[in-house]
């Protein structure tokens, strides 16, 4: 089951399909448990088979992935670093990641500091041009998934800080994957500024943390504020235990940001 698995990743991250023969070596397998992985997937219609014997992602695949895009509530692993994230700064932490094609808040902890960031909630989507978390998942998103994102969205100005230009957007991309992390101060909510990492799990991203805290204290702490949420993008794409998760109190006045 394990090299079945592997097996299906391996196929999914080219566009073009496999043959048992890329599979064997990339994998350093035999090419004859190769072609008994690729066989069991095809029979269960996991991976299809075309003309070239290459190997594609078959129909049942997408099951899954509408199911996964389907439910909002993320993995127990993902939880326990974003509790973190918060305690450890006091900051208010989110975990965002794609669904229905969008990026969408998938929890959030908020920050016990007298003067917080809220205002961001679960299910919240949208303006992902003007979000770190939402940048940070534009950066690493494959380009076909990036080009769908922004044909469907326009560029609203939230601030007068936000890019509403698509070139302007697509080099700022740039300059986050080169990087390692998102940035935006003021782009969503004047008097509010925020930052994320992308959670990277085998080469796929599958989630944003994210720290919003009011503009000054973020300039501020910029530095540590950075490192926390890089470090626990780092936990989460390593833990495999379950978690067990305590929501912190909240006190205090409220700023509204992403």
């Amino acid at each position: 089951m394990a090299r079945a698995i592997e097996v299906l990743f391996f196929v999914a991250e080219a566009d073009a399909g496999r043959t048992a023969k890329e599979t064997s070596l990339a994998l350093d397998i035999p090419i004859g448990t190769a072609y008994h992985a690729l066989n069991t997937l095809a029979a269960r219609g996991m991976v299809s088979k075309d003309s070239g014997h290459r190997y594609r992602l078959g129909s049942r695949v997408g099951v899954l992935a509408d199911a996964f895009a389907r439910q909002l509530t993320p993995a127990e692993n993902l939880l326990g670093p974003l509790h973190e994230l918060a305690e450890s700064t006091d900051e208010s932490a989110h975990l965002v990641g794609w669904r229905h094609d969008d990026v969408v808040v998938l929890a959030s902890v908020e920050g016990t500091q007298a003067v917080r960031v809220s205002g961001v909630h679960t299910g919240q989507a949208g303006n992902a041009h003007a979000r770190a978390s939402g940048k940070a998942l534009l950066a690493w998103a494959p380009s076909k998934q990036r080009e769908a994102y922004l044909r469907k969205h326009e560029l609203t100005a939230l601030t007068p800080h936000t890019i509403t230009d698509r070139q302007a957007l697509l080099a700022e991309l740039e300059r986050i994957r080169a990087r390692g992390y998102a940035i935006e101060d003021e782009e969503f909510a004047e008097g509010a500024a925020c930052l994320a990492a992308p959670i990277i799990d085998g080469g796929v991203v599958i989630g944003a943390y994210s720290l919003s805290a009011p503009a000054e204290r973020f300039r501020r702490n910029k530095k540590r504020l950075t490192q926390a949420v890089l470090a626990a993008a780092r936990s989460a794409a390593t833990q495999r235990t379950e978690l067990v998760v305590e929501a912190p109190r909240s006190t205090g006045p409220v700023l509204t940001g992403s």
